[in-house]
């Protein structure tokens, strides 16, 4: 008998890490179940993951499903996928009347009796942790191999919703909490998860009471062994993983349990592997920022979860949180320059209006995190924020991903503003192809927030919006922003702004990620002349830079590498207040920079990057 686990992923780099626990449990317990009993192994079960993305034909997914001629599909459902996978199981249902479909996961574990009323294709709902409840699911139907219009064999099960032959919807009492250390590790064969993000958890449960999130219905924190994990972070190690993602809620609400792991991590590191965590940065202490220091450039990335700066609003959503202390340590850990930093605001949350966000964006972006997320608030089922909805006025999509429309405090047209907000955010800080640039031009407005503001309502007027940009055409469009705002000299402040700083800047920042073979748009033709070109490579460099080590050969280091003039007055947004000293030092107009592309920084892929005086 065949039961399928099926998965729609958001992306074909995701993996499903619930339907490969699920099928990792079940066999581990049918298993068990066959030695100790010396019986039938529950009619010689096959459990069978598919896993495909929501970018697939739906068409293809149906048939894929249905030739597999299993007698259950389980689906695995979350706020990206329930729509497609409901369109999918009713389908399925017409063609293979007789297959039983289960469901589970977040997206339908509350109001799971009203899903059953509204989809008679649906057989069975998973509420909550799905281990212990599918692996006696499993048993059961494999025990009775039953038919659809069999007698019950539901009825006994905890913590599911399901359908009697009869068509009656019968709801179990809940199931405890299983220990964290009976959750199996999936990894034994990382074959079947090649070019995958893998992801691991050591952690359920959420300490905290945040009114839009689902973690917070689970306050009790479940942790897995230190000695289970630090064996299954040596395999990941061991086997070079690229990149372990852990879904813990709040990987460092136990400091002990954090300090840990990061410690072992960083005495273990092998060079390759990267680790995420979703940490709340208020948490961080001496101790941390210690081991922090220390780390390899790369090895880990940090998700912090700030969502607002507005007292009011955070008091409502029942948040917790120093923010004046996470600012201190996210600025403390951007000074290590070697972890990356993803910072969360959400539009759309009570008592903030749009001025407040404003601010919230502002204080977000003081923060300097290597990327801002800018996301609008997720009404999720079964959280405190949907039970609120009619007192704060709000409105949200009613299929996923039930985003919000419009509240008491901020209207659908400021929505559609922050959402062009979100999209000059995703281009250009976000991208980190234009570093250098962005704080100069940023220094001419009264605040982040009013310069996106300003260059979205450029791409809107311009019709830009939608278009899929090539990486030159994004920087020839700053540019040409740049020319229509500042034709407007009363929008200038004090200081004079200036386009050979602008061109400077442009091209130090294109160059630093891209080996670009012709120049670009606005850049000056071969600024330096072939022959002194030829003669820093063939002699090795200058006395400031010496190229010449063993193996060097001047044509290929010309291939590998490039050199870019950059005006006097850019130095300093290239070397911060070093430049100052550049400048006071010598009387050139003209400084250069060599990008060599063969040693590129590790944290942030960028050429590496050498200050040359003269040539």
């Amino acid at each position: 008998m065949k039961i399928v686990l099926a998965a729609l992923n958001a992306k074909y780099v995701h993996s499903n890490l619930a339907v490969y626990d699920l099928e990792a449990y079940a066999n581990k317990r049918l298993n068990e179940d066959f030695f100790e009993k010396r019986q039938d192994k529950s009619e010689n079960i096959q459990l069978v993951v598919k896993e495909y993305t929501i970018n697939h034909n739906l068409n293809m997914i149906l048939q894929s499903l249905y030739q597999e001629k299993a007698e259950v599909v389980a689906f695995s459902c979350y706020i990206w996928n329930i729509r497609e996978i409901l369109t999918i199981a009713k389908e399925l249902k017409k063609v293979a009347p007789d297959m039983h479909i289960w469901m589970g996961g977040p997206e339908v574990s509350y109001d799971s009796r009203k899903l059953l009323e509204d989809n008679p294709f649906i057989d069975v709902v998973i509420q909550g942790e799905g281990e212990i409840t599918f692996y006696e699911l499993v048993k059961e139907y494999g025990r009775l191999n039953v038919k659809y219009n069999d007698a019950d064999m539901y009825q006994k099960i905890l913590g599911i919703v399901y359908r009697k032959p009869s068509g009656e919807i019968c709801e179990n009492d809940r199931r405890s909490l299983m220990s964290m250390d009976e959750v199996p590790f999936i990894y034994k064969d990382l074959s079947r998860f090649e070019n995958k993000i893998l992801y691991y958890e050591t952690s359920r449960g959420c300490p905290f009471s945040c009114s839009y999130c689902l973690s917070s219905i689970d306050k009790s924190v479940r942790l897995r062994s230190l000695d289970l994990i630090k064996q299954e972070l040596q395999f990941f190690l061991d086997n070079n993983a690229a990149q372990v993602k852990f879904i813990d809620r709040t990987f460092n609400c136990n400091k002990e349990h954090a300090l840990a792991i990061w410690k072992y991590i960083t005495e273990h590191d092998n060079g390759i592997t990267n680790f995420h965590f979703e940490v709340a940065a208020d948490l961080i202490g001496e101790e941390e920022l210690s081991v922090f220091r220390k780390m390899r450039p790369g090895l880990i990335q940090l998700e912090i979860g700030l969502q607002s700066t507005n007292p009011a609003t955070i008091k409502e959503i029942r948040r917790v949180m120093n923010i004046e202390k996470l600012k201190a340590n996210m600025l403390k850990i951007r000074s290590f320059k070697n972890i990356h930093q993803h910072l969360d605001l959400i539009a759309g949350l009570p008592y903030e209006n749009f001025s407040a966000f404003k601010k919230s964006f502002n204080d977000a972006y003081q923060m300097k995190p290597n990327q801002l997320q800018l996301g609008f608030l997720k009404v999720l089922k079964g959280s405190y924020m949907e039970e609120q909805a009619t007192e704060y006025e709000l409105k949200y999509q009613d299929v996923q991903p039930y985003e919000v429309l419009s509240t008491k405090w901020i209207s659908y047209d400021e929505i559609l503003e922050l959402k062009q907000i979100e999209e000059m955010v995703e281009a250009y800080y976000n991208s980190s192809q234009f570093e250098h640039v962005l704080p100069y031009l940023i220094t001419f407005f009264e605040s982040p927030y009013q310069f996106y503001e300003a260059l979205g309502k450029y791409y809107n007027d311009e019709n830009l919006y939608g278009i899929g940009f090539k990486r030159e055409a994004r920087y020839e469009a700053l540019r040409q922003f740049c020319r229509k705002w500042f034709g407007k000299q009363e929008q200038i402040k004090s200081k004079a702004f200036s386009f050979t700083v602008l061109d400077s800047l442009l091209s130090y920042d294109y160059y630093l990620r891209e080996n670009a073979k012709s120049r670009p748009s606005w850049a000056k033709e071969e600024p330096i002349e072939k022959s002194v070109y030829r003669a820093f490579f063939n002699n090795g460099g200058t006395d400031e830079i010496c190229l010449e080590k063993e193996g060097y050969d001047a044509k290929i280091a010309s291939r590998l590498m490039h050199i870019e003039p950059v005006s006097s007055e850019a130095v300093f947004w290239i070397e911060g207040d070093d430049g100052k000293t550049v400048k006071l030092n010598q009387q050139n107009q003209c400084f250069y920079y060599l990008f060599d592309y063969e040693h590129k920084n590790a944290l942030s892929k960028a050429a590496k990057v050498k200050f040359l005086s003269h040539l």
